[in-house]
């Protein structure tokens, strides 16, 4: 390649930069210089990456085990110790999912799940919530502001808890609805949330909803 022909390869590939910096949200002009270009790709937004609360599959308990916890009238459990205790709540032949059943809570039990992960939500985050329910119903969902402390996942279950039953967490608009026998996901709106870190939790009922959980997400849409 000749030199004019490399100066003027050059010079396209630098337009090209500026124009997709600014695709990305970074004020840059074709008429800058490559070397005050390149050092604007560190200013491109970073996105927070999806974040995987819960996710039924063979390697539940074995990912989910010591990330979520219950509180039922038994205590505070983690999934893996919950799930020892009450067979069918997340099993192979109900896929994995958390499945508030009748079996092995009898009718009308409520079940407080505690996600111990803490998670950066912002007012362009989404809760993604793939669930089957046997029933519409208002459900109750928070957001419980992250601890300062340190504390270990057990503590940190009690925290959320309490937090809840204080009314001193964040009340996520959330309803059931009916789906029979299928999955149908859902994504709720966090517009409305301060930014910051936070805890999600959620009360099911082993009433006519008898909900089974398949997948949470907190996403940035």
């Amino acid at each position: 390649m000749s030199i004019a022909n490399y100066l003027t390869a050059l010079d396209e590939q630098r337009d090209q930069l500026a124009r997709n910096l600014v695709a990305m949200g970074v004020a840059a002009s074709e008429s800058e210089k490559l070397n005050t270009l390149v050092p604007k790709v560190l200013q491109i937004p970073q996105t927070q990456p999806d974040v995987t609360l819960f996710k039924a599959s063979i390697d539940t308990l074995h990912d989910y085990g010591e990330k979520l916890y219950t509180f039922y009238n038994d205590g505070y459990r983690s999934l893996t110790g919950f799930a020892e205790s009450y067979p069918n709540f997340c099993c192979e032949d109900n896929g994995y999912a958390l499945y508030y059943n009748q079996p092995d809570f009898n009718w009308g039990q409520t079940i407080y799940t505690l996600c111990v992960t803490p998670v950066s939500v912002t007012q362009t985050s989404s809760i993604l919530f793939s669930y089957r329910s046997g029933a519409a119903d208002v459900g109750e969902m928070w957001l419980v502001p992250k601890s300062n402390q340190s504390l270990s996942p057990a503590e940190t279950a009690r925290y959320i808890h309490e937090t809840i039953i204080a009314g001193q967490a964040v009340t996520v608009p959330f309803t059931w609805l009916q789906t029979g026998d299928n999955y149908t996901t859902v994504l709720i709106d966090c517009g409305n949330i301060t930014a910051g870190d936070y805890y999600l939790a959620w009360k099911a009922v082993t009433d006519n909803t008898h909900p089974y959980i398949r997948n949470i997400k907190v996403l940035e849409v």
